[in-house]
């Protein structure tokens, strides 16, 4: 049985975790403002898409989307935010693409949880302790 901690120790880990989290939600908070200030798609990402949509390639739904924003009813920033009224047209396509490449998501996904159990981050399974 290992001894008990003293208080000022128990006080310095708490302290320390604390720092650990602020920094933590630092970080976070820095990730999601640089993802906020980056544009949903590029112009020439945009002119693949709606060149793609307005072929008839991607559905009847993506172009009538894609009519919606060129006329200036829309923009895809809000249609991606989910804060347009036309939001459900994409719906098809984005469950097309995800039914397409769901393999290749599956692979990445499990790929990001490797790098992150490496790093010593168990997003899904229990945390190791020292006991274990």
């Amino acid at each position: 049985m290992s001894d008990p901690r003293s208080q000022a120790e128990i006080l310095a880990a708490i302290s320390e975790a604390r720092e650990d989290l602020t920094a933590t939600l630092s970080d976070l908070r820095a990730t999601v403002d640089e993802m906020n200030a980056r544009p949903v798609l590029t112009d020439e990402e945009k002119r693949a898409l709606e060149e793609q949509a307005e072929s008839g390639e991607l559905g009847e739904d993506m172009k009538s989307l894609v009519e919606k924003i060129t006329a200036g009813e829309d923009t895809w920033e809000r249609v991606f935010a989910g804060e347009s009224p036309h939001s459900h047209l994409l719906q098809g396509h984005l469950t097309k693409m995800f039914e397409e490449h769901q393999e290749d998501l599956a692979l990445a996904f499990e790929e990001l949880i490797e790098e992150e159990e490496a790093k010593g981050n168990f997003l899904f399974d229990e945390v190791p302790t020292s006991e274990s």
